[in-house]
């Protein structure tokens, strides 16, 4: 064995160890360059999911190192400087990690400690070689005519660019999806892309609507006379004056600026439950402290109960890209629909018949239900009976294993692992009913699955009534108290 080898064992166990027996600052003081550059930038995005470009540490950050925003690798200067940049960094990021650790566990963990460990409703689980086919969908992305953080314009990627990204990621993974791109209150971008022949990538026409209250507006038609005044409107009189659009009109991120309540969304189509992977970021080692994400999901469970129906989706929210997470941040989290029929997705989006993802390692998610004998019902479809309803979740790995990002990526996500191999971690699947009540869940092992093997669940719920079904996909850390979302289905109606 070489000494080079030998050499790297050393360090990667000194790591470990050092991890193991001490805190989260020695964890910071091991960490390479790459990864202390990517945890800094995602701790300097402020509450709107934007940069601030005047933040003394992110101007030395730009200044300090070259960044190819092409390759997405960061090419450092000299050593002298990049020496100098880690030590700030360094000590940025662990009084970060000190003044985080103090806080309460995450509330959401508190909770679950209080559930009983037996799922209501006994849940089988199989290993499946099925696959359920279908189609990406990627919202809410933003190009570089959006006309915000003006002074970061050099991170920002062109329409043709963002299209040609969006398409590799599929490429890769031999899939086909439909994006929109959402610039703020222009559709221009649509044109700059539509003459582009893909067999993999369809693009729809979208703009990203208003000032203080924003909407994603997709498949708009074209010249349509309000596209520039929606910085004119807010809450209500967003959803009213959007009807014209002939879109999709969805609600973004309703919790972001000033709260837009559910009773205020009127016939608005969908609503953005997740918006960018800032919430349940993989890359930190301590938490990030955000519940945007989780309100809004509350907003939509809340507004379900009331008889509404509209559509869950997510949206990356891509405005520029951070170094080393450019594909990461472009593509999650993403929607999939799981039909293949590319000229039904305006369908599927006013039906409801998607889930979403967070992250590149959850499956794709879809479920389908039906009394006796019955016809099978989908996600967003209305389904009539009582007595024992039978529920499939299916749960696709196949694109989990599917490399992304390059290798600087691969420099961040690999200190991620080292650094967290021990962490007590479980995944586990839950079912929901009309309201808002766990009525099954189960537990499994990610590593049982991939690129061979599928999961299939199947349970037997007792209905009567009014009532609805709907999943989602929980990774719960042990060691850290908290409670990520991997992942969640639109439901199926019962009896509306």
């Amino acid at each position: 064995i070489s000494n080079f080898n030998v050499d790297s064992f050393l360090v990667t166990f000194f790591i470990l160890v050092s991890h193991l027996a001490f805190s989260n600052a020695n964890v910071i003081e091991k960490a390479p360059f790459e990864w202390l550059v990517t945890a800094t930038l995602q701790e300097k995005i402020n509450s709107d999911g934007h940069l601030e470009e005047n933040d003394p540490l992110v101007k030395e950050i730009f200044n300090s190192i070259n960044y190819d925003p092409e390759t997405d690798q960061i090419l450092k200067t000299s050593n002298k400087k990049t020496d100098e940049l880690s030590a700030k960094l360094k000590k940025y990021l662990k009084t970060i990690a000190t003044s985080k650790a103090a806080r309460k566990v995450d509330p959401k963990y508190l909770k679950y400690l209080k559930e009983k460990k037996r799922s209501p409703i006994p849940v089988t689980l199989f290993r499946s070689k099925k696959q359920v086919e279908g189609i990406y969908f990627f919202n809410h992305i933003h190009t570089n005519i959006s006309q915000d953080n003006a002074d970061l314009k050099w991170l920002k990627i062109t329409p043709k660019k963002t299209f040609q990204l969006v398409e590799k990621f599929l490429k890769r993974r031999g899939a086909k999806g439909v994006v929109t791109f959402t610039d703020h209150d222009t559709d221009i971008a649509f044109d700059h892309i539509s003459h582009i022949k893909s067999s993999h990538l369809t693009p729809l026409r979208g703009v990203e609507w208003g000032g203080r209250t924003h909407m994603n507006l997709i498949d708009i038609k074209k010249d349509w006379k309000e596209l520039s005044n929606g910085r004119n409107y807010e809450k209500e009189e967003s959803v009213i004056k959007s009807r014209s659009s002939n879109g999709f009109r969805v609600v973004n991120h309703p919790n972001r600026k000033k709260p837009f309540p559910y009773k205020s969304w009127l016939d608005a189509d969908g609503v953005e439950v997740w918006n960018t992977i800032l919430e349940n970021s993989p890359f930190l080692a301590f938490k990030i402290d955000r519940s945007n994400n989780r309100d809004a999901l509350k907003q939509w469970v809340e507004s379900l109960q009331t008889g509404k129906q509209y559509t869950a989706m997510s949206g990356s929210d891509f405005h520029f890209t951070i170094p080393c997470l450019n594909e990461r941040t472009l593509i999650y989290p993403v929607n999939y629909i799981p039909d293949t029929d590319i000229s039904k997705v305006r369908e599927n989006l006013f039906k409801g018949r998607l889930s979403f993802v967070t992250r590149p390692t959850a499956p794709k998610l879809s479920i389908k239900a039906k009394f006796n004998k019955g016809v099978w019902a989908r996600m967003g479809d209305e389904l009539k009976g009582n007595g024992k309803l039978d529920l499939e979740i299916f749960g696709d790995f196949s694109d989990s294993n599917k490399r992304i990002g390059g290798a600087c990526y691969n420099v961040v996500n690999s200190f991620y692992k080292l650094i967290t191999f021990w962490k007590k971690q479980r995944w586990q699947l839950r079912v929901y009913n009309l309201k808002g009540d766990l009525v099954a869940k189960r537990n499994l092992n990610p590593k049982r699955f991939g690129r061979r093997w599928n999961l299939r669940a199947e349970l037997k719920l007792p209905i009567s009534g009014k009532d609805l079904v709907r999943v989602e996909l929980w990774s719960i850390n042990r060691r850290s108290k908290s409670i990520d979302l991997l992942g969640a289905t639109n439901p199926i109606y019962l009896n509306w």
